[in-house]
Parts: structure tokens; sequence; C-alpha cells
């Protein structure tokens, strides 16, 4: 396998965070050959997952450092994104290895799921704090609805999809995306508002996405190109969140899942989301669309494929 390594694309241009992204790559694809590609030394693996573990709690407490020195607006939404994955994401991952005994399954879905937290926290909230520093920042008040999906959306799309990205405008059903897949989130508050957003996006956009993420040709879906397309998606979300005047902080995450094409049908038709927007990649399109309502979501009884396995 070609190695997930460190790309020019992935620098913000400030060292210390660099230079510890850097690292992070690294100890991820030593993980990946060790285990996934050789399918030995399960001792060595063990011990790259807890240095990854160990590693990415001292950046994150680096970086945060770095945001309070240079008075960072966004620093209190950014803590929130790695307290998640230093309380809830990360011991999860740790108690899935321990219970599957390492499996090759579980090791998988560690290196899917911090393949793409690592590239979507990079390339989307990281970038901001660069974005901050040079003034390049946007908020829908600024500079209207059209520059904010530019700066929050299109930019880090282009990235992760090495693309050019263009708004379209809104979208319907009757727009075509070939072999779309539905990857919704469903987010919550106290006071029992909920906030769903649904990215519809084809399959062979996910693949090339991931070959760009991990240096190699994919020609199908697999355990670790879905996690690691799952974690780049719930960066991009959160970040479309903040330019449609949402505010991230209120709300948790309650479920993902992917939806089959007849639930999404069904649910955009008998309630057509506050905003649905529509982008071209290439010969390909994709879709955004961001609904918030009062009343709970109801539960539904069809087969939903999680994490790229039909259930």
């Amino acid at each position: 396998m070609r190695q997930y390594q460190w790309q020019d694309r992935f620098s913000i241009g400030v060292d210390v965070i660099d230079q510890a992204h850097h690292r992070l790559f690294l100890i991820v694809q030593k993980i990946m050959d060790l285990y996934v590609e050789r399918h030995e030394d399960k001792f060595a693996c063990i011990e790259g997952i807890k240095y990854f573990k160990a590693y990415a709690l001292k950046h994150f407490a680096e970086e945060e450092a770095y945001m309070r020195k240079i008075g960072y607006p966004g620093y209190q939404a950014h803590k929130k994104i790695h307290d998640r994955m230093r309380w809830e994401t990360l011991p999860e991952l740790e108690r899935l290895l321990y219970d599957s005994n390492f499996s090759t399954e579980m090791v998988q879905r560690f290196i899917g799921v911090c393949t793409g937290w690592l590239t979507g926290h990079i390339l989307i909230e990281d970038r901001a704090i660069s974005g901050f520093e040079t003034g390049e920042l946007l908020s829908a008040g600024q500079d209207g609805e059209l520059s904010v999906i530019h700066a929050v959306i299109l930019r880090p799309l282009q990235e992760v999809f090495g693309s050019d990205i263009q708004y379209i405008g809104q979208f319907s059903t009757k727009d075509e995306i070939l072999n779309a897949q539905y990857y919704e989130l469903i987010y919550s508050t106290r006071e029992g508002k909920r906030l769903r957003i649904i990215l519809v996006i084809g399959e062979e956009i996910l693949i090339r996405a991931a070959g760009m993420i991990f240096g190699m040709d994919f020609f199908e879906m697999n355990d670790i190109v879905c996690f690691a397309i799952q974690e780049i998606a719930q960066h991009l979300i959160q970040r479309a969140e903040a330019s449609f005047g949402i505010q991230p902080d209120k709300y948790q995450l309650e479920a993902d899942r992917f939806l089959e094409h007849e639930k999404f049908i069904t649910m955009f038709q008998e309630h057509p989301p506050q905003h649905s927007l529509l982008f071209h990649a290439k010969q390909e399109c994709f879709a955004l669309c961001i609904d918030q309502s009062q009343s709970p979501v109801p539960e539904s009884s069809e087969t939903v494929r999680e994490h790229g396995v039909i259930s």
C-alpha cells in the first residue's frame, strides 16, 4: 500500500500544529502497515494505538493553548470537538479494540475513524484558525450566504475531493445523483429541539475522496473508507451549521446513519428541509440538506446501513 502520509495541502501554516499533525499521520500509517497490511505483531499495534492516543491528547492541549494565545473567537466550539474526541470517541474505540481482542475489523475501524477525523479536522476546523489570522474567516452577517458557503464548505471540500466545487443552487429530489449515499446526522438540545442534516453524495465521489486521503486507488467502498468519510462529513456539517446561524454548542450528536433511498425521498417530500444546497464536482453532483424542528425525530423501522454494513 502506498503510504498514508503528510501532504503539503494539510499544512495550515502554524509550525507547532503542522508538526503534530505530521506525527499523527505517521502513527496511523505505522498501525495500518503493522496490523492491517502485514497482519503481524499485535503487541506493536497495541502500543501504536496507545501512542496515538497519548500524542493526540498532547497535541490538543498545545493547539488549545495556541488558540487562546491568538484570541481565536472559535476557541470554545473548537475545544468542544477536541473534548468529544478526548472523552468519547477515543475511549469508545479503545473499548471496542480490547473487547474484540484487537480484531482486524476493529483495527480497521480505528484507522478509518482516526484518518477521517484528522483529515476533516485539519482541512475544516484547523484551517479556520489560520483563516482567522489572515482575516479570511467569514460569517453570514459579513458577506451573505453564498460567500459563507464558499469559505466554510467549498474550500475544504475542494481539498478533500481534489477538484473544483461549484455551488449550483437549491437541491430537489429531481436532481440526479448517481449511486447516491444518504448520510444522516441528528442533533438534539436539552430543550427538545432537533437538527437533522443529510449529506447526499455519490459513491464514486466518496471513493475518489478516499483515494486523495490515503494516496491509493480504491475500487469499492470498504470499512476504512466508510468510517473515514463519515468523520469528514461530520466535520463539514459542523462548519455548515455555523454558516447558517446555528449554534453548534447547543446541539449534541444523537444519531448518525446511512439511509435507504426510499426513506430519504419520503422524508424529503413529506417535510422539505429548510436548506437544500446542490453542488457540482467535475461531472458529479452532491447535496447538503439542513433542517431544524421543535418536534422529536420519529423512529424509523426501515433497514439502515450503519458504518458501511447493512443491518
